[in-house]
């Protein structure tokens, strides 16, 4: 029984979603391309940086996807850190944004610290900003030879961004091609995202395949073996010349010969002419005719060994020429003599320089140490020299913005007084911090040291212009009340006791100062004294001048005197702190009692009686 074949079935098709938002314009090859081309960059990075931070990093792609740049915008934080390039010779920029904890890991790494992770989420201020472009410029170095086998880019940092929204590079909807690279700078691991619109690479789209990238390889290896070739030939160090048989000549001939004579050369052969190299005959040259007035041209013909011409035989002597042989040994021999001379000569030379560097060894070794340190400052100039002329309270509240490792670094290069003062008004819960990473402050590029300075010293420079004039000030104050009348003075002084006592007080203690003790009168200092604690008159003495110690112990009661020197011999070396309180508890006993009329404590511009 025959029936009709039974159709086969048909194999089921596969449906594929298209987003027509979205459209694909790179293919899964191309992106394979991509990925691998940016191995590279990835390897290269990592030996750049790893290199650049003195710690381990490593750089490896995790994903590369194509998405439209506005997810790629809303995916970043803000704030964040966005380097702009712009892709020479391609039209258009690309964007390179850095997570904040690896910015902030490598800009510790940069600055002598060890590269923890510090949790910050701010701006990059400007001075880590210019530091950070020195960074990014490297690593574009390593993306033009990444992408070497395609075309000689010549990547160029345009600007870095903090904000997302300001870096719209291209349209929102366009498509770009996104490679995520995964980067651990020490312990910390964060990401690096690559941004190439499809507008800006489209050029190169149609070579983005793997077997244009092996190809281009192929040749630029053999480029590359032809130039290295050359390179190591041109730099070997072997005497070279070229023999050429001419006639015979007589000793006489020979000693006619000036610059510029003509010797005779045999005709042109295939045997006329060889390279030696190293004492060592290497090449046969052939001879190319060049027609009348032309130069002769010689090619090189690799000969087969033991073909190479015998090398030239020495001259015969011939009779006649014994006494102009006999004159050209004695000349060669009046130059070596000479020669001899003038190396003698130098050596003495060289003896006497040992002499004097030793002599200026020892005198170095024993110079005095300030000797010593003065001429070193005059050979080098510090770091951050600057800041001897600046305004402290503008220089500190510049350095508070910064990241704690910088200021680390900053205050280890000033004098310890300035340095002291700049830890001394940060906050206190920074000052821990910014000490600890001063006694573990490690190595420091001078490239870095020196952007910090610049940087630094601009900023300082437009905040502390020399067109501000300081004026005012409490010293300003207690001079203008010093020679005013006595109720303006008691007017001026109790409103600021209601307004602003911390004022009121530091007026009142400016005033009078305890030296000012000199020009009380005698029963005034002997009513003090009666009101004073023992303890605090004592202690005051300690680092008063002795004027002043002569005139208090001038009015101690005479049968306390001896007990008292006693007790201020026993008390030994007091810190000064304590001496500053005890006397400013004694100036403000006698502004009390000037204030209650029990005395009269002296002003600028009262007469002296």
């Amino acid at each position: 029984m025959t029936g009709e074949p039974v159709p086969a079935e048909p194999a089921p098709r596969r449906i594929k979603t298209y987003d027509f938002r979205k459209p694909d314009k790179f293919s899964k090859d191309q992106i394979r391309t991509v990925a691998i081309l940016h191995e590279t960059f990835a390897r290269q990075s990592t030996t750049a940086l790893s290199s650049q931070l003195r710690c381990l990093v490593h750089v490896h792609v995790a994903s590369v996807d194509q998405l439209t740049y506005e997810e790629f915008i809303r995916s970043i934080p803000n704030p964040c850190t966005l380097a702009v390039i712009a892709m020479e010779p391609l039209k258009g920029a690309a964007v390179l944004e850095i997570d904040p904890s690896v910015a902030f890991a490598m800009l510790d790494r940069l600055f002598g610290g060890d590269g923890a992770a510090s949790g910050l989420r701010r701006e990059i201020t400007d001075i880590e900003s210019s530091v950070m472009e020195g960074l990014v410029v490297r690593l574009l170095g390593n993306l033009r030879e990444a992408w070497a086998s395609m075309i000689d880019l010549r990547p160029r940092l345009a600007q870095i961004e903090t904000n997302p929204q300001f870096a719209q590079i291209v349209p929102p909807s366009e498509m770009i091609v996104l490679v995520t690279l995964h980067t651990r700078v020490g312990e910390v691991e964060g990401m690096m995202n690559l941004c190439l619109p499809y507008l800006t690479i489209e050029p190169l789209v149609p070579r983005l395949s793997a077997q244009f990238i092996y190809s281009s390889f192929r040749r630029g290896m053999r480029r590359e073996a032809r130039r290295v070739l050359l390179d190591h030939m041109s730099d070997l160090g072997i005497p070279a010349e070229i023999c050429v048989p001419g006639v015979r000549l007589s000793l006489r001939e020979i000693g006619a010969l000036r610059k510029g004579s003509r010797v005779p050369l045999h005709a042109a052969g295939p045997q006329d002419a060889y390279l030696r190299m190293g004492g060592s005959s290497l090449f046969r040259l052939k001879a190319r005719p060049g027609g009348r007035w032309r130069p002769l041209v010689y090619g090189v013909v690799d000969p087969p060994r033991g073909s190479v011409p015998a090398e030239p035989q020495p001259l015969e002597r011939k009779e006649g020429a014994a006494d102009l042989q006999d004159a050209i040994h004695a000349a060669i021999d009046g130059v070596a003599s000479r020669m001899d001379a003038r190396l003698a000569e130098l050596k003495g030379g060289v003896e006497e320089l040992k002499r004097k560097q030793s002599a200026l060894a020892d005198e170095l070794a024993f110079s005095p140490p300030e000797a010593r340190a003065a001429d070193a400052g005059a050979e080098r100039l510090r770091p951050f020299s600057f800041v001897r002329r600046a305004d402290p309270v503008h220089f500190r509240s510049l350095l508070q913005q910064e990241h704690p490792q910088l200021i680390a670094l900053v205050l280890s290069y000033l004098e310890p007084q300035r340095a002291s003062a700049v830890l001394g008004g940060l906050p206190r819960d920074a000052q821990p911090d910014v000490a600890r990473r001063i006694a573990s402050l490690g190595q420091t590029s001078p490239e870095v040291v020196r952007e910090v300075e610049r940087v630094l010293e601009h900023k300082l420079a437009v905040i502390s212009s020399d067109d501000f004039v300081t004026a005012g000030g409490v010293e300003s104050l207690v001079e203008i009340l010093s020679v005013a009348d006595r109720s303006t003075e008691k007017n001026v002084v109790e409103a600021l006791e209601t307004r602003d006592p911390k004022l009121a007080e530091e007026v009142k203690r400016s005033m009078f100062v305890f030296e000012d003790i000199l020009a009380l009168d005698a029963p005034s200092v002997a009513r003090v004294l009666q009101r004073l604690d023992t303890d605090d008159v004592l202690r005051a003495m300690k680092a008063a001048p002795e004027p002043v110690q002569a005139l208090l112990w001038k009015h101690v009661p005479a049968g306390d005197v001896q007990m008292l020197r006693r007790r201020f011999e026993e008390m030994g070396r007091v810190r000064l702190s304590d001496v500053e309180k005890a006397q400013s508890r004694i100036v403000s006993v006698i502004r009390e009692m000037d204030e209650n009329g029990e005395i009269v404590a002296p002003r600028a511009g009262d007469a002296v009686g």
